[in-house]
């Protein structure tokens, strides 16, 4: 009966409550810390997928020229007489190579 288990009972409880607390505020900022590393990630995958736009790329003054709906990449995919279709950042237009 003389044993701290018997005078103060709360006692063993209470310092499990304060280390359950202390391994939930631990977890919090893992969690936390990991969200903020994700999040980062996240907004550096965005503004590369934002610059490889092929609107982008339009808007900053390029165009993409096709002929019989496929892309031509070459002048060798050119020749006179060919008409071809240029497609700009506000639409398209057709044209004819002389």
């Amino acid at each position: 009966m003389s044993s701290s288990v018997f005078r103060e009972p709360t006692r063993k409880i209470n310092e499990n409550y304060i280390k359950i607390d202390n391994y939930i505020k631990h977890m919090e900022n893992l969690v936390k810390i990991k969200q903020e590393k994700y999040k980062a990630n996240y907004t550096q995958l965005v503004a590369k997928l934002d610059a490889y736009s092929p609107l982008k790329t339009l808007y900053r003054g390029y165009s993409i020229v096709e002929k019989d709906g496929k892309i031509i990449k070459s002048k060798q995919d050119l020749k006179q007489g060919d008409n071809i279709e240029i497609r700009l950042a506000d639409g398209k237009k057709s044209a004819q190579i002389n």
